[in-house]
């Protein structure tokens, strides 16, 4: 996804619950199970830092609006 267009946060979180919906209802392989983890930790570092960023964004407006 490095060189890829980065998909918006929405699809990310949609693929996200996918993901963990997956590993919770079906029967999976070991393998397959380990590459879903490993595809939703990525997912969740980063949308975990855009809400970050957003966050930051966010205070910087309400304390630009203080002054």
């Amino acid at each position: 996804m490095a060189n890829e267009e980065k998909k918006p946060f929405e699809q990310r979180l949609q693929r996200l619950n996918e993901i963990v919906n997956k590993i919770e209802t079906e029967t999976l392989s070991l393998d397959q199970s380990m590459a879903l983890y490993e595809e939703g930790k990525k997912l969740i570092i980063d949308l975990e830092k855009e809400l970050s960023e957003a966050k930051i964004k966010i205070e910087t407006i309400r304390d630009g609006e203080k002054q």
